[in-house]
């Protein structure tokens, strides 16, 4: 049997049991996924350089949300994960939160959290109309405020979870700035939220990525070439500033900390599309992969824990 082979089929058992279940995490190769770039503790395993998992083939087949939703409104349902007895936390967003619930399950195991997954797609908290088509120019709106009613009613939760897809569409007056636009929106509905919620973690949105780059993944995975490198995107097009960020740094009701992942993503250049051996988006909507957001699971967690 070829060797080479055999490494691969390795690495995807691996990868099969990270997706499965955090315990397995242990059997992970060295400097795996979100290990490679930690800029705390440089990493580099060369037998990584060629791995591609999953595949960009085999990513969109893998959802990234698994547990089982709840209907609390025709507009919002729920889902919880963690310990059942954990501090209650909510997580909330569209699908740019939805994608970091595997990171956050790691975090509530860390913390022993119940962390409660309010997100729906193309939806963010913020009173700045949509730019999408019906119905979320009215669903969007209406999940606003029975997540700010949901919340009123469970004062318990003191900490929310933001993030959200920086470049969401949205409606704007002619010659208005976009991202101030989005700013205010945000802003606006964050000064909505009630007292009881105290404190507020922003995770800064991922990376994007452009159309053409599953295809270049693919023809460097043929002409074995190491991905990562050879697809990487400029930073400044794949991380533009994020309003949810600013709109957490400008209100002043509650607590708020700003979670900056993207030394995982990204050096100061360029930003990877596969790292550690992980590819790191699951579709052209720049949503992560649920294996890549498991390996970064455990720096969500440090940095939750160190302020940062």
């Amino acid at each position: 049997m070829d060797r080479a082979w055999v490494g691969r089929l390795g690495l995807w058992l691996v990868a099969a049991l990270l997706v499965a279940s955090p315990a397995h995490a242990r059997v992970a190769p060295r400097c795996f996924g979100a290990a490679a770039r930690d800029p705390e503790h440089p990493c580099t395993n060369p037998r990584l350089r060629l791995t591609v998992v999953p595949t960009p083939d085999q990513a969109p087949l893998i959802p990234n949300i698994d547990c089982v939703r709840e209907k609390v409104t025709e507009a919002m349902a729920t889902c919880a994960i963690g310990a059942p007895d954990g501090e209650p936390v909510a997580l909330i967003g569209d699908s740019h939160a939805q994608h970091w619930r595997p990171a956050v399950g790691v975090v509530a195991k860390a913390r022993h959290w119940r962390v409660f997954d309010i997100t729906v797609p193309h939806c963010l908290l913020t009173t700045t109309p949509s730019g999408i088509g019906p119905p979320f120019p009215t669903l969007c709106p209406q999940w606003d405020a029975d997540v700010i009613a949901w919340l009123t009613a469970h004062p318990e939760i003191r900490t929310i979870i933001l993030s959200a897809n920086a470049l969401q569409p949205i409606t704007a007056p002619a010659g208005a700035s976009r991202y101030q636009v989005r700013v205010n929106g945000l802003l606006e509905r964050l000064g909505q939220l009630p007292p009881s919620v105290t404190s507020l973690i922003v995770i800064r949105d991922t990376p994007r990525l452009r159309l053409h780059t599953y295809d270049c993944v693919r023809r460097a995975m043929r002409d074995r070439r190491p991905a990562g490198r050879v697809c990487a995107l400029p930073r400044k097009f794949a991380l533009p500033r994020d309003p949810l960020v600013a709109a957490a740094q400008l209100q002043t009701a509650r607590a708020a900390q700003i979670v900056d992942l993207s030394a995982h993503f990204c050096s100061a250049t360029e930003c990877f599309p596969v790292v550690g051996g992980v590819l790191v988006h699951r579709d052209v909507d720049s949503h992560i992969t649920k294996l890549f957001a498991r390996t970064l699971g455990p720096y969500l967690a440090r940095a939750i824990s160190s302020g940062a």
